[in-house]
Order: structure tokens, then C-alpha cells, then sequence
């Protein structure tokens, strides 16, 4: 696994290796994983939809996976629409749901260049 090329995608691998005991197979299961989740489709439908209900549970699901793995920035970009959603400003958080696509197809693609 390249783990320069996933750091420089935004996943902090240090950090994330610290979680999980330094166990670079670990992290690729749970980099595959995160490649089966279905959150970002989630979440982009939930903003063509305008349904800040259903926004709010991807941004909230994709917020605990990313925090978990240390992906920095999903993590707080979806953190920051958690917050504005429950602020009840949808009109903000629907506004970086491209960013986050953006950053989560970063990462996508560092986890398929590594491998997984």
C-alpha cells in the first residue's frame, strides 16, 4: 500500500495507522469498505431531492467513516454540513455537496491506485 499516495488524497495515514494498532491490512479492509459505501450516492441524492432529512444521515454516516479512517477533509466538510443542517441551513450544506464529491473522489481514486 502506498501510504504517500493516500496522504497526499487527504487520509492522514499515520494517524489512522495509531487507531488501528499500525496494521496496514487493516486499513486496507477498512479502505474497501469505504469503497462499498453507498453515503456519497446518499447524500447527492438527498440534495437533488432537497431532502435535508435524508442529507443529514449521509453527511452524518460519511462524517463517522471518514473520522474514523482520518480522512481529514471529508471529514470536515461533512462535519461542517452536519452543522449547518442542524443549524436548518440546508440552502449552505446542499452548496458543498460538489466539494465533498470532489474530495471523496480523491481519496476513491488513491485507494484504487493502492490496490483495493
Amino acid at each position: 500500500m502506498d501510504l504517500a499516495v493516500l496522504d497526499a488524497a487527504g487520509l492522514d495515514t499515520a494517524d489512522a495507522l495509531s487507531r488501528l494498532m499500525g496494521s496496514e491490512a487493516l486499513l486496507g479492509r477498512l479502505l474497501g469498505t469505504f469503497l462499498a459505501d453507498e453515503n456519497m450516492d446518499r447524500l447527492e441524492a438527498a440534495a437533488a431531492a432537497d431532502d435535508a432529512s435524508a442529507g443529514l444521515e449521509a453527511a452524518h454516516a460519511l462524517k463517522g467513516v471518514s473520522g474514523n479512517l482520518s480522512m481529514t477533509k471529508l471529514y470536515e466538510l461533512t462535519a461542517r454540513q452536519c452543522e449547518l443542517i442542524r443549524a436548518d441551513d440546508w440552502p449552505a450544506a446542499r452548496v458543498l455537496v460538489p466539494e465533498v464529491r470532489a474530495v471523496y473522489d480523491r481519496l476513491v481514486a488513491a485507494i484504487d491506485a493502492c490496490g483495493r
